[in-house]
């Protein structure tokens, strides 16, 4: 069975521009019923380098991130992992019981540290997102609200994304720290 999966929206995350989606959290939808939505990454908007779309491809485990780390710190049950295999290191998709995505952990590698810092800038803009630094030399923002939790992080050519349906930051953030070090190359 294909996991739902829910949109986030959080106002800081709006100027998203290529890595993540986000849309419609209370969006009313065709039959004019209120909706929560879905998390889900979607090709970039043509720039100077395309990001690949990562998509819960097939159930397996994140190579970087067990079930049981996600759960504990994203603060709710892991029924299944789902991974995007054709990205490297893996896009992982963490599912409630509910079977929609709770959590996703996402690493792009670009051309040039430039054009990552650029992503994460577009994406958690400074002076709108809070400041996020994680060890190893990843930076960026990060924010979280009603609509869900997000952090993207970028280090040299790498740039790392959590997302969270919780409405804490700080929980998308105990992820990255646990994962930027794990992901390094």
């Amino acid at each position: 069975m294909e996991p739902t999966v829910r949109r986030l929206v959080s106002a800081p995350v709006a100027a998203l521009a290529g890595l993540v989606v986000l849309a419609g959290c209370g969006a009313d939808d065709e039959a004019g019923e209120s909706t929560m939505g879905t998390i889900r990454t979607a090709p970039p908007e043509p720039q100077e380098q395309q990001v690949p779309q990562a998509e819960p491809r097939v159930e397996a485990d994140c190579p970087y991130l067990s079930a049981e780390e996600a759960a504990q710190l994203n603060g709710e049950r892991v029924t299944q992992v789902r991974i995007d295999d054709q990205i490297d290191p893996p896009a992982c998709f963490f599912s409630s019981a509910d079977g929609t995505v709770q959590l996703t952990t996402t690493v792009y590698t670009l051309d040039s540290a430039e054009e990552a810092t650029r992503l994460v800038d577009e994406t958690a803009p400074p002076g709108v997102t809070d400041r996020s630094d994680v060890e190893g030399g990843w930076t960026g923002g990060r924010s979280g609200g009603p609509g869900g939790a997000l952090v993207a992080l970028a280090r040299e050519e790498q740039v790392l994304a959590v997302q969270s349906t919780q409405e804490q930051s700080v929980k998308a953030q105990r992820v990255a720290e646990l994962v930027a070090p794990r992901i390094a190359d």
